[in-house]
């Protein structure tokens, strides 16, 4: 998959005299950029032609959510750029910032709260899953910390969500998500189901236990036959002093067998409270 740009689409004087507020960018993905808006967070969907289907799947996974463990959406509007309208997309703004900074600057998750990380991240899938919505691109940049606090992860950016009771926009065999964080059966390009929501968790938990992916070495390029035998093959060990049950989850989450990750609350009641 191609990279998103570091630098925002548009600047920040386009949107501040568009929206009449002062602005702060927060980073890019695929499609758009987000910025701070007061204490909302504003995602503009950038790219041209964007799917009108996919925005109102996006719209729609999002309306149907409501826990302290996914982003709040509080909205849709246009706003005009580039000589055209633009959809943008109102969220809570997450104040803590994401794992994926912590990961950068070294901050590793500690054992003293990695139960409760881990649980929060399983109770937004949860949500998700009960809401018939498959995230299908959970990883440390789209998990955000309410208040800083790794107690409290949020689950961010529903752009790749699916709805589990309509008719899919993606055609198979295909690759969605993000690929250090895609299940085998998604590197097969076959359909994303809630087991590869919670392989994404193990993977990012696990990676932000140890600061290391715990299936590719870093800065190597896989093919997609090489990066099935790496997933094959079993995560690294985690460190010693892993709480067992959540140690016994992480195992769990990452099977390689997608009928053997549980769900969401087969492995919540796992965890001891």
């Amino acid at each position: 998959m191609s990279q998103p740009p570091t630098a925002p689409r548009f600047s920040a004087e386009d949107i501040s005299s568009r929206l009449g507020a002062s602005v702060t960018f927060l980073g890019s993905g695929a499609f758009g950029d987000t910025w701070k808006v007061g204490d909302e967070a504003l995602k503009v969907i950038c790219v041209d032609g964007y799917s009108r289907t996919r925005l109102e799947r996006e719209v729609e996974g999002l309306s149907r959510v409501s826990s302290p463990y996914v982003v709040a959406f509080r909205g849709l509007e246009e706003i005009e750029l580039g000589g055209e309208p633009r959809p943008a997309l109102r969220f809570e703004y997450i104040a803590g910032g994401d794992v994926e900074q912590r990961l950068n600057n070294g901050q590793l998750l500690e054992m003293g709260d990695v139960r409760d990380f881990l649980r929060g991240l399983l109770l937004g899938v949860q949500a998700l899953h009960r809401a018939a919505t498959i995230h299908r691109d959970v990883k440390p940049a789209n998990i955000a910390l309410r208040d800083g606090q790794w107690s409290r992860p949020v689950l961010l950016d529903l752009g790749l969500a699916k709805q589990m009771d309509s008719t899919t926009i993606t055609v198979y065999p295909g690759h969605i998500g993000t690929v250090p964080y895609m299940a085998p059966e998604q590197l097969e390009g076959r359909r994303a189901r809630k087991a590869a929501d919670l392989w994404a968790v193990g993977v990012s938990v696990r990676q932000i236990i140890t600061g290391r992916h715990p299936f590719y070495l870093p800065h190597e390029k896989y093919t997609l036959d090489e990066a099935f035998a790496k997933l094959s093959a079993g995560p690294e060990d985690l460190p010693k002093d892993c709480p067992d049950d959540v140690r016994q989850v992480l195992d769990r989450l990452t099977a390689f067998v997608q009928h053997e990750r549980g769900s969401s609350a087969s492995n919540l009641a796992r965890l001891i409270q």
